[in-house]
């Protein structure tokens, strides 16, 4: 009977990959310190630039200059995509206004400060918020945010109290509407806030914009980078469009050559919520002349888009 033979010893076996994992010699690791030393120059000069505080006469060079050093990046490898994206967003928000990403005033879902305890939590559950306005007399004169989870202490102490709210509300965060979303965005980290009552240059409420609002303008578009079309009013065919619920009565009655009735609104969701009374559910129809207004996308908080069809045969 053959004898087996003894396995090879432990530290003959040979490591494939064993040589990969070797000690980058003196070429190598300049080279590494090298590609390092680049991309931190790179961000940098990134950062440098989309701090630099410009008259309106230099954006386009300041634009121009950014593009190049992204090009320049993806080109060495030191940035994907996504950060190319993420980059050009930020930048071409340094621009946009709070007014631009607002909720409209007549869109506001909030309540006055004598509104009983059962209407609060009917509003609060039926529409979905975890905070809303409260307002004394008229919406131009709001007072505080109350926020969900302070309504269970209310119940608690007053549970039958039409009164006295005052005391769990949050102070109201004002902004102008001429405010950069991005400083707007640095004074919500700050105040560790997450809603902001925008006003014009007479204290008057124009509109109501949330740091969610802030974020999804900033970062989440970038998800949409498929849309086709991101153009405000598109053409179905020549009795309908679709169209950003943003956009102003105007546009829609000049595409279709009619008059709308004027009224506490400039948008077709302001339109469609003023006759409701409330933020409708997607689906929901509303009929103003020859025109049918149908919510084809929205939130508790805004209609987002509606398909508009002229009905007059």
């Amino acid at each position: 009977m053959g004898t087996e033979k003894n396995p090879p010893d432990s530290g003959q076996v040979e490591e494939p990959h064993e040589k990969d994992e070797r000690e980058p010699n003196k070429e190598e690791a300049g080279q590494e310190k090298k590609e390092e030393g680049q991309e931190k120059n790179f961000w940098e000069r990134i950062q440098t630039l989309l701090h630099l505080h410009r008259g309106p006469d230099t954006t386009e060079e300041l634009e121009q200059e950014i593009q190049d050093l992204l090009e320049e990046g993806e080109g060495q490898g030191l940035i994907g995509s996504l950060e190319e994206k993420l980059i050009n967003r930020i930048f071409e928000f340094r621009d946009t206004l709070a007014s631009e990403i607002m909720t409209p005033s007549a869109e506001i879902v909030s309540a006055e400060e004598k509104t009983s305890v059962a209407e609060l939590i009917r509003i609060i559950s039926e529409e979905g918020y975890t905070r809303i306005p409260i307002y004394r007399e008229n919406q131009d004169h709001i007072i505080g945010i109350l926020h969900a989870k302070d309504l269970l202490r209310i119940c608690i102490l007053k549970p039958d109290e039409p009164m006295g709210l005052e005391g769990f509300l949050n102070p109201p965060f004002f902004v102008s509407e001429n405010k950069p979303i991005v400083d707007l965005l640095r004074d919500f980290q700050n105040r560790k806030t997450h809603m902001a009552i925008v006003t014009d240059e007479f204290g008057g409420v124009r509109g109501l914009v949330t740091l969610e609002d802030v974020i999804e303008e900033i970062v989440g578009e970038i998800d949409d980078e498929y849309d086709e079309d991101e153009n405000e009013l598109r053409i179905v065919d020549e009795q309908t469009v679709i169209v950003k619920a943003r956009i102003d009565i105007e546009d829609v009655e000049e595409y279709f050559q009619v008059e709308l009735p004027e009224g506490p609104y400039e948008s077709v969701g302001g339109l469609i919520i003023h006759k409701l009374g409330r933020v409708p559910r997607i689906g929901t129809v509303v009929k103003e002349g020859v025109l049918e207004f149908k919510v084809l996308a929205a939130d508790p908080r805004r209609i987002k888009t509606v398909r508009v069809k002229r009905i007059d045969g």
